[in-house]
């Protein structure tokens, strides 16, 4: 307790207030003006006006801000959700850009860690951290598109797995690791409880990847994953997860893909590409979790593309990375650009 008294008097500092910002007050009444910017658990971080950070318990708060910190939403939701209603399945419109000048770590060809040190390190045993790639010809007036990848495994928090599937010249490309205190997605899939775990860890490193690039191309917008990856997203679409399938609207899904076989909310003219092995013997084939996803997307009313990967067991080949860039470039970005089909 003593700690974090002393915590609570070294950031209630008197300061001018925080845009989006509330008065907290903590349980011997004192106050200070500061927003919540992510919670894990019964942890929350909060953000003073001069921008420093701090992780405190959220019982170090008053009853009143305790309920408040329950009902706090991550800022993906908000950052991550259309200004204007859209039709079922239409790419989301962006939302504003936030003001302000632009982060200096954005330089084309760079590599920008975005790190969260107050959520839980991820598989791997490294600080919780999306990075990602800035492509070669970034330009911050022009629409960038994006490419995020989740790895299968223990995951991993490096673009890398994304190069061959677009041209990292033109495309954003950024990874999402797992959080180690949740089991990896193959094994939380029959706890909604663990994958909400996931699910947060998600939406917190997505919001600031928005902030980071306010210019992202509100159509070109993919994820792909493999094995664990793939789980992860063909869960987000069965859960319906707004802040992930409003964000996303083409969805590439290798050798899994979650265990449900309907989907919360319809997505008309986004795409999907499914693929799987046919060697058994190498763990490869549809009824490792694809049959179950081939089922989620169809119910979603994704334009679908789906593949039979000959001889393969569970990987991702070359050969069929191939398939999917071709399949980005001839049907995805034509498709997209095109807009919603006529009823």
């Amino acid at each position: 307790m003593k700690k974090t008294l002393v915590c609570w008097a070294a950031i209630s500092l008197t300061l001018t207030a925080v845009a989006g910002a509330r008065t907290f007050t903590d349980k011997n009444g004192r106050t200070m003006e500061a927003e919540i910017v992510a919670k894990q658990g019964d942890q929350v971080r909060i953000k003073r006006a001069d921008g420093q950070q701090f992780t405190v318990p959220a019982t170090a708060f008053s009853p009143e801000d305790q309920e408040y910190i329950k009902t706090w939403q991550t800022p993906a939701t908000a950052s991550l959700t259309p200004r204007t209603p859209a039709k079922p399945g239409a790419p989301a419109t962006p939302a504003a850009a936030p003001s302000g000048p632009a982060d200096p770590r954005v330089k084309p060809g760079a590599v920008v860690a975005l790190e969260f040190p107050s959520l839980p390190k991820d598989h791997n045993g490294n600080t919780a951290t999306c990075n990602v790639r800035i492509p070669e010809d970034y330009d911050p007036t022009k629409p960038v598109p994006l490419l995020v990848w989740i790895a299968g495994g223990k995951g991993g928090n490096t673009p890398n797995g994304g190069f061959s599937l677009v041209d990292k010249g033109h495309y954003a490309i950024a990874a999402l690791p797992y959080p180690s205190t949740a089991p990896t997605p193959a094994d939380a899939l029959d706890n909604p409880k663990d994958f909400d775990v996931i699910i947060d860890y998600h939406k917190a490193m997505l919001a600031d990847l928005v902030k980071l690039l306010p210019n992202l191309d509100p159509k070109i917008r993919l994820v792909a994953g493999f094995s664990n990856g793939a789980h992860t997203i063909g869960t987000n679409i069965s859960r319906g997860e707004g802040y992930f399938i409003d964000l996303f609207n083409a969805f590439i899904i290798i050798e899994g893909g979650g265990n449900k076989v309907d989907a919360k909310k319809k997505l008309r003219d986004k795409f999907a590409y499914l693929a799987w092995g046919n060697d058994l013997a190498n763990k490869g084939g549809k009824n490792y979790m694809a049959s179950y996803v081939c089922k989620t997307v169809k119910d979603a009313r994704l334009q679908v593309t789906d593949h039979e990967m000959d001889g393969v067991g569970h990987a991702f080949p070359d050969s069929e990375k191939v398939l999917v860039k071709d399949w980005i470039e001839k049907t995805v970005v034509p498709g997209l650009a095109a807009g919603p089909k006529k009823p």
